[in-house]
């Protein structure tokens, strides 16, 4: 898919021919990656799914410039990408908060690597802040703070570089199960008011419905794109919240895909 897709719409992210094969101890290569090819307007909140070991976080971290390919390219807009930048932020499952900082520290901890003066730096981590929930937080130590509020703390992090795109890996998968579904309203409210472009990596089927503009599923190993679809209950979602998940379509989609991860073939 060139940079214009087939809806016309400039590509935000262009994936072409990727593959991505590890080296083994021993000698020879594992072939985690093969051919995918995936083109992601601005804007869009693209989940990717699938079963364990498909390679959903590999494609993850070679968009975000950790793992290079061994074959193929990945653009954002028509810049390349050959490693970690700006333009791209990420959140992991684990929180990964320094411990010694309080909360608008580790918000601010990557702007003080780019040598932003202080008082903005802490004008930017309170925004942030404020954004994902935690307005007023910002002294807080990281022991204070729930396993939620500290992913609040992590996604601030990422946001208050005004990254292009934010690759989430999974950043749900170790709360609890009322925490959880709080977190999925809140990544709904981020994108709504910042329509910020994200990809977002999880192996719950509800999650994938509730939050995703678009479906991307995941066979292998190797890795291989088998299901590529727009889904309504996002933007749905914006409006009338988790009651959506008991609709008779959103059933009927679950076992839809379903279906596709356990037989790698769309029906």
């Amino acid at each position: 898919m060139g940079l214009i897709g087939l809806t016309g719409h400039l590509m935000k992210l262009t994936i072409h021919r990727l593959g991505v094969r590890f080296p083994q101890p021993r000698g020879g290569e594992v072939e985690v990656l093969r051919g995918i090819e995936l083109g992601v307007p601005a804007g869009e909140l693209v989940v990717l799914l699938g079963a364990s070991g498909c390679g959903k976080s590999t494609l993850l971290n070679a968009i975000a410039g950790f793992s290079p390919p061994t074959e193929g390219e990945i653009r954002v807009d028509r810049r390349h990408v050959t490693g970690p930048g700006p333009d791209r932020g990420v959140v992991l499952q684990t929180d990964a908060l320094y411990p010694w900082l309080n909360a608008r520290d580790n918000v601010g901890f990557g702007l003080r690597l780019r040598s932003i003066p202080l008082k903005e730096r802490r004008k930017r981590a309170e925004e942030a802040l404020a954004l994902v929930g935690l307005a007023g937080k910002g002294d807080h130590a990281t022991w204070q703070l729930s396993g939620g509020q500290r992913q609040r703390v992590s996604l601030a992090r990422a946001l208050v570089a005004d990254p292009e795109i934010l690759l989430m890996d999974e950043p749900l998968g170790a709360l609890d199960a009322l925490t959880r579904e709080q977190m999925q309203d809140l990544v709904l409210e981020v994108w709504r008011r910042t329509g910020k472009t994200i990809l977002f990596v999880t192996h719950s089927l509800d999650e994938a419905l509730y939050l995703g503009s678009r479906i991307v599923v995941l066979a292998g190993p190797p890795g291989r794109i088998v299901f590529d679809e727009p889904v309504p209950f996002a933007r749905k979602a914006l409006e009338t919240g988790s009651k959506i998940k008991s609709l008779p379509e959103f059933s009927t989609a679950r076992e839809r895909l379903r279906a596709v991860i356990f037989t790698g073939v769309t029906p």
